[in-house]
């Protein structure tokens, strides 16, 4: 419902590409101040005909892409919840993506992901490239968007199995998989310090074992993921991309004896050895 609320009005007011806030602030009645606040991010104040009002964005926020969804997350509040006069939203309550019961901060952020970066053209720019951070990130200054929101929304749309994750003191907050990446992250369990090797090129992915993400596969140490990383030192934390470029499944005993039976792999003729002995 959050996510339609926003396609339509998207559609009504003919907006394509990066949201330019004036065309839907306009026609809602609704204006934009940045002011100083140390109390929220950001906040709606409803006129008391309950039409049009003034939302309120801290102006200490360093990133111009959070700065946007905080703007959309407000728009949110004002369209899905009528009945509140005035609403106020820290950082806690903004793109906070680790509740995922129905409520009002879940919803407006529902609503914002969808304004700021409509899935329809998502799915037309993605097209069939291969999961990287170099595409996220060009799909977040595609449609000015914070590198945290375009994440989730990629995994959103994404037809490859693969997951965002976001990682703060070495421990997974959240992570939002594709829908064809049916696996748990280990959300609040403490990684590998040397797991989070964020220098390579954001256009690049390195293999790693797929056990140091995913609990059900500690026991599988042919299974391997692709992952690519970027530090966010204002948020002390790192974003991740996962990517299940080959099915994820578990060895059993008889694809162990299967192996060893492969005669494609063993000509007595030329005597090579079994696989797997020495």
């Amino acid at each position: 419902m959050n996510k339609e609320v926003a396609m339509e009005l998207r559609r009504r007011l003919q907006i394509k590409g990066a949201l330019r806030f004036e065309n839907i602030t306009k026609p809602l009645g609704l204006t934009v101040k940045e002011v100083d606040s140390d109390g929220f991010d950001g906040a709606l104040v409803r006129r008391s005909s309950g039409i049009g009002g003034r939302i309120l964005v801290k102006r200490g926020i360093r990133e111009l892409g959070r700065k946007r969804f905080t703007t959309a997350h407000e728009i949110g509040h004002y369209l899905l919840h009528k009945d509140s006069d005035s609403m106020s939203c820290g950082a806690k309550e903004i793109e906070n993506w680790t509740n995922f019961e129905i409520n009002p901060e879940h919803a407006a952020d529902e609503f914002a992901s969808e304004l700021l970066l409509p899935s329809a053209e998502m799915k037309g720019l993605i097209g069939t490239q291969w999961p990287s951070l170099k595409l996220v990130s060009d799909l977040a200054a595609e449609f000015e968007a914070s590198l945290t929101a375009t994440i989730r929304k990629y995994c959103d749309v994404a037809t490859h199995s693969c997951a965002g994750v976001w990682v703060q003191e070495s421990r997974v907050v959240w992570f939002s998989p594709s829908t064809s990446f049916p696996h748990w992250v280990k959300v609040g369990e403490e990684l590998d310090a040397g797991l989070l090797d964020c220098n390579i090129p954001v256009e690049e992915m390195v293999e790693v074992r797929a056990s140091e993400w995913i609990p059900a596969f500690s026991e599988e140490k042919e299974a391997t993921l692709l992952q690519g990383c970027v530090r966010m030192p204002t948020y002390k934390g790192c974003l991740v991309l996962l990517w299940a470029n080959r099915p994820l499944k578990h060895r059993t005993a008889e694809d162990e004896l299967l192996e060893e039976l492969d005669t494609d792999r063993f000509d007595s003729f030329r005597r090579e050895r079994w696989p797997g002995k020495k």
